[in-house]
């Protein structure tokens, strides 16, 4: 017995897996602030070790006001995003539960969110690069460090796999 079997639905359903994977860690955690979470142990999350940075930066009054603007935007663009995802993957849902629905228009709505989400990260990166290029050569230093460090536990989550660390 020959059953034709078509790949539409698993690449659908593995877009849509992908689509809410990505949406569920672009939710910032409940009962973070605007100097970022009350446990700065939450791996992964973009304001992590933000506050001690900017504590240790003293910075002044005109690179206060740079820091405070890109933050206050970066957290609402990244709110935003995940709300958009939420929404995308509703309207994803909804076109797909119809009778011979048209995947590669979803996948377009997808890719085409997917860019805006690309842009809205870049105007982040550039209001804190505007923040960076405030600084005098110290404080560079310290954001240096932090960056460092920040990657380097990046790597090591990545490497670490779904269990943790290796050795656990």
């Amino acid at each position: 017995m020959n059953a034709k079997i078509s790949i539409r639905p698993l690449l659908a359903a593995l877009t849509l897996c992908l689509g809410a994977t990505t949406a569920a860690m672009a939710i910032p955690p409940e009962g973070c602030g605007p100097r970022g979470c009350p446990s700065e142990r939450s791996a992964g999350h973009p304001f992590q070790g933000m506050a001690r940075l900017h504590d240790e930066l003293k910075l002044d009054p005109k690179q206060e006001a740079l820091w405070q603007e890109a933050e206050r935007t970066t957290q609402a663009s990244f709110r935003e995003r995940g709300e958009q995802m939420r929404r995308d993957r509703q309207e994803a849902l909804a076109a797909l539960s119809q009778p011979g629905a048209d995947l590669r228009a979803v996948l377009r709505r997808m890719d085409q969110s997917r860019e805006a989400g690309r842009q809205a990260r870049d105007a982040d990166r550039e209001r804190w690069l505007a923040v960076y290029d405030s600084l005098d050569g110290a404080q560079k230093e310290k954001a240096r460090l932090f960056l460092k460090t920040r990657i380097e536990r990046m790597g090591e989550g990545r490497r670490a796999g779904p269990g943790g660390p290796p050795g656990r």
